[in-house]
């Protein structure tokens, strides 16, 4: 029992040895593997801006499938397998470095950076075979655009397929180097490529047309109006002769297609006309004339309200053809549009008038300012000069102060003792010499005043004030 027990014990220990191994284990193996998952990640982020930018250029690829089928579909299936391997990779990114297949020694990365290669080789050798190609067939490239372009398979299927066919064999030709016969068979594709396009253009343009005439031709609208269906027929031939020497010439089918639906749109109102007049009963044709009277007076009416029912119809009519090419000569455009002209070189003329009389209007103003200002320093000098005439003024009123006092001492004290002495003499001399005394006492007085007021006089003929008071200076020496 003992040794049982002993065996039993060392069992456990080791089991217990085993389990905590294998924990380590798996906690590095987990360790691992995450590490794993983040640079499969990263790497993963790359290979996606890969296969976006290679995604953009094979999905823009199919024109090239006409310059040679099987370099195409080679390039393709190495795309669509390239595709394959990066779907698998995206759903589980850590197959970005595990081996493809066990039949293989490189990763789901190799595989698919192989693959894109072999497709990106395939379609440098399209790119070669397009240039090529593109030079020697370049008629043919464009007659089959422009067939594509006006439906041809739309209404001509079997013929457009014979000439897709014959289309495409052409770049086969042109890949073997055999240059002449590419040329030979591009003359007989474009012979026959051109014969479809003219019955395309018929198609579409010609042919809705007569099939409305042959309707109105059924319903007998040749016996009813025989001229105005003449007339539609003859635009209708026309305008199929028209589209088949010019198919192309867009503006002119769309002219000559008009033209041709006017005709038919006439004969259908023609023959409506016809139809009423033969629905008249017993020759009672007055209601009919009097309503196409009405109709011209109407006209007339609102053209330049004359009334033109006392002539027969046909002068009624002519006579408003006259009114209606009178009023056009009134309200000629060409005319209007003359004098428009020369109304806006009126303005322009008027605008640059206006510009120089501005300009001048500156000039003036500016003169202006130089005139006030030069108005502003004459009334300072006139200032000036009143304020020195002011201060000449007082000095000449001092000089007659003193004039005064010069005239008040000429009598001397000697004079003065011998009148007191000698009263009778000197009232007798008085009254015997009056008049000379007198005489010679103002021609005294008058000398020294006139020697007193010379300079005064002088000044005074440059300044006016200054002869008041010379003057005034005379006078009281006088009186003195």
């Amino acid at each position: 029992m003992k040794q049982y027990f002993k065996m039993a014990m060392i069992a456990s220990a080791l089991v217990g040895v085993v389990g905590c191994q294998s924990t380590g284990g798996e906690s590095a193996s987990v360790s691992t593997e995450q590490t794993t998952n983040v640079q499969s990640v990263s790497t993963f982020g790359v290979l996606e801006k890969q296969y976006s930018r290679d995604k953009t250029t094979f999905d823009a690829v199919e024109g090239f499938k006409i310059y040679s089928a099987s370099a195409y579909a080679e390039m393709m299936g190495n795309w669509i397998e390239a595709k394959e391997v990066y779907a698998e990779i995206e759903k589980e990114p850590g197959l970005l470095n595990e081996e493809y297949s066990m039949f293989s020694s490189g990763s789901y990365t190799a595989k698919y950076t192989s693959l894109v290669a072999a497709a990106d080789t395939q379609f440098s050798v399209l790119k070669t075979y397009k240039e090529k190609a593109d030079v020697v067939l370049s008629d043919a490239i464009a007659q089959m655009e422009y067939m594509n372009s006006i439906e041809v398979q739309r209404y001509y299927p079997t013929d457009y397929a014979e000439l897709n066919k014959q289309y495409k064999s052409l770049f086969v030709t042109v890949i073997e180097d055999d240059i002449a016969e590419a040329q030979t068979d591009q003359a007989s594709f474009l012979t026959k490529a051109r014969v479809t396009e003219i019955k395309t253009s018929l198609m579409t343009h010609v042919t809705p047309l007569e099939k409305e005439f042959s309707v109105l031709s059924s319903k007998g609208f040749k016996a009813i109006a025989p001229i105005s269906y003449g007339q539609t027929k003859a635009e209708l031939d026309k305008t199929k002769k028209t589209v088949q020497a010019n198919n192309r010439d867009q503006a002119l089918i769309v002219d000559v297609v008009a033209k041709t639906r006017f005709q038919l749109d006439h004969l259908k109102n023609m023959a409506a006309e016809v139809k009423l007049l033969k629905a008249v009963k017993n020759g009672q044709f007055e209601q009919s004339v009097l309503e196409v009277e009405n109709k011209l007076l109407s006209i007339s009416q609102a053209i330049n309200g004359d009334d033109y029912r006392d002539q027969p119809l046909r002068m009624q009519t002519t006579e408003i053809l006259a009114a209606v090419q009178q009023m056009h000569a009134i309200n000629n455009t060409a005319d209007l549009e003359e004098k428009i002209k020369a109304l806006n070189v009126q303005i322009k003329t008027l605008d640059i008038t206006v510009e120089k009389q501005t300009s001048d209007r500156a000039d003036v103003q500016k003169q202006v300012l130089v005139l006030t200002r030069q108005l502003e320093r004459n009334d300072n000098l006139i200032n000036n000069l009143n304020t020195v005439i002011a201060s000449y003024k007082e000095k000449e009123e001092a000089a007659k102060a003193k004039a005064d006092v010069a005239a008040e001492s000429v009598t001397s004290p000697e004079d003065k003792m011998s009148e007191v002495t000698e009263p009778a003499v000197a009232t007798s001399a008085v009254e015997e010499n009056a008049p000379t005394t007198v005489e010679a006492t103002d021609a005294v007085e008058t000398k020294a005043v006139e020697s007193a007021v010379e300079p005064s006089t002088v000044e005074t003929t440059v300044i006016e004030p200054a002869t008041s008071s010379s003057t005034e200076v005379v006078v009281e020496a006088e009186t003195k």
